[in-house]
């Protein structure tokens, strides 16, 4: 674990919220299961490979992320100097991680 002074960027929650709860990982099941039903109903040479479902899969999750530390940082009223102990503090105290995997569990990914 990182030293409390240092300050907790999107990289950082994303690795806090990855290594304390099975939010990203069911976000990113989800997405992926989304992107390859689409991917079945394309015509075989527009298919996409692998890599590129991947790389969608990842930039959702990457706005995922940017949302989440946006609502956080106003929680917590940070500012850019403000420590990562304050962020795990304010995530502990009001139970952040449990209401983002239920959130997520419950969350339908689809066409919009």
């Amino acid at each position: 674990m990182r030293k409390g002074s240092l300050i907790m960027n999107k990289n950082e929650l994303l690795e806090y919220i990855d290594t304390n709860s099975t939010a990203i990982t069911i976000f990113k099941d989800k997405v992926r299961a989304e992107q390859e039903a689409k991917n079945k109903k394309r015509q075989p040479a527009k298919r996409w490979n692998e890599a590129k479902i991947e790389r969608t899969v990842n930039k959702y999750t990457d706005d995922f992320i940017g949302n989440v530390y946006d609502k956080l940082y106003k929680g917590v009223k940070a500012n850019r100097n403000t420590p990562r102990d304050k962020w795990i503090e304010f995530i502990e105290i009001n139970e952040i991680l449990d209401s983002l995997e239920e959130s997520v569990s419950m969350m339908e990914i689809g066409e919009d």
